[in-house]
């Protein structure tokens, strides 16, 4: 059984014993808890209700799993500690133990936090370095997050997509599909920062998302999800190669010339359209397709700049991006001689080529993305 499901079915008798979960006031800070409050209220000084977290936040205080300082503040913004995710754990899951115990150098039996940290290495959770040391006070990065919850709700992979900055070589790889395919997380444009700290906050949200798992109650994910491009465009290539220079530089070149042309720039020929309806590699400029390939891009990349450019509806350099791009994939440099012969598309022939090639659908998003 899930360790979150054992959770859920005994939360309603947590619940009936309020004066039990309170019994859990601080952390090794000191920080106590103020009373009682409903998730609409607002609890702690630096938590306003215009945070996207505040609800959240406030369910976990209420049902004893975190707590604030002396000063009324919940210090969102900080980061976790190692022994503090221990501690959280420790509250939130029955954790059994399926090893045996190791004491750490630096977590003597008269640390505030011993029990807690057994526990979570007990339960295979967690562990030390190589010098027998737990590192209490360390903070937790976001991939290392990834790896604690995975093991600790026994998360189950249903999807394969990933993250650029957290590829399938990456060591934390299966934790962050785990996640991510469980809506416990969802990244940011296609990247994971699996490299930055965990918040106080985000430590919370994410055991709250977990907690919640198959809660047809559970509210949305506030972050935006991982970008999808439209259906049947840009099938050319796979996720895979679209990582690679000379597949991405096609991608984007063949989708600027949505906007340029060695054509006339007033019309677009019979043979321009034909072309591009047999070229299963077209896809539309659109919010939706460049945040895709954001997903598979380097930041502050040639790439990256281009398509950040191409999102603000900055249009401005249209002509030299696609000799770039063309230039990026060519080989022979053959884009060299090229600027005399690329003219940018007038507004009246590109609107004619989005709904020759993508459809009424395509013009109409086009319209409400750029204009």
């Amino acid at each position: 059984m899930k360790k979150n499901k054992l959770f859920l079915a005994s939360l309603t008798a947590l619940i009936a014993i309020p004066s039990v979960i309170y019994a859990i006031p601080t952390d090794d800070t000191g920080a106590v808890k103020a009373n009682k409050s409903t998730s609409h209220e607002k609890i702690f000084i630096d938590v306003s209700s215009e945070n996207p977290y505040f609800e959240t936040i406030n369910e976990m205080y209420n049902l004893g799993f975190i707590s604030g300082y002396p000063d009324g503040t919940f210090k969102p913004a900080e980061n976790i500690s190692r022994k503090h995710v221990a501690v959280l754990l420790a509250r939130v899951l029955p954790l059994e133990p399926v090893r045996q115990t190791k004491e750490f150098k630096d977590v003597p039996k008269t640390n505030l936090h011993h029990d807690s940290i057994q526990k979570v290495q007990r339960s295979g959770i967690m562990d030390g370095d190589e010098n027998g040391n737990f590192n209490p006070d360390a903070s937790l990065t976001r991939v290392q997050m990834a790896k604690v919850i995975d093991l600790a709700f026994d998360l189950a992979v249903k999807s394969n997509k990933d993250f650029i900055d957290v590829p399938p070589t990456h060591w934390g790889n299966e934790h962050v599909r785990a996640l991510y395919s469980n809506g416990v997380t969802t990244g940011y444009e296609g990247y994971f920062k699996p490299n930055e700290k965990v918040t106080r906050a985000h430590y919370a949200v994410f055991i709250h998302r977990a907690l919640n798992l198959g809660n047809e109650n559970q509210a949305a994910p506030v972050d935006p999800p991982l970008a999808e491009k439209i259906p049947g465009q840009l099938d050319y290539y796979s996720e895979a190669e679209l990582r690679y220079q000379i597949p991405m530089a096609i991608t984007m070149y063949t989708m600027a010339r949505q906007k340029v042309t060695m054509d006339n720039p007033n019309v677009v020929s019979d043979n321009e359209i034909r072309l591009r309806i047999d070229n299963d590699k077209a896809g539309q400029i659109s919010k939706e397709n460049l945040l895709y390939l954001k997903r598979f891009v380097e930041r502050d990349s040639y790439f990256d700049e281009i398509l950040d450019k191409w999102l603000e509806g900055d249009f401005s350099d249209i002509v030299q991006d696609y000799i770039l791009l063309l230039g990026l994939e060519s080989a022979d440099n053959v884009a060299g001689d090229l600027e005399l012969f690329v003219h940018e598309r007038t507004k009246k022939a590109e609107e004619y080529y989005i709904k020759e090639i993508f459809g009424e659908e395509a013009l109409k998003r086009h319209k409400e993305q750029y204009e």
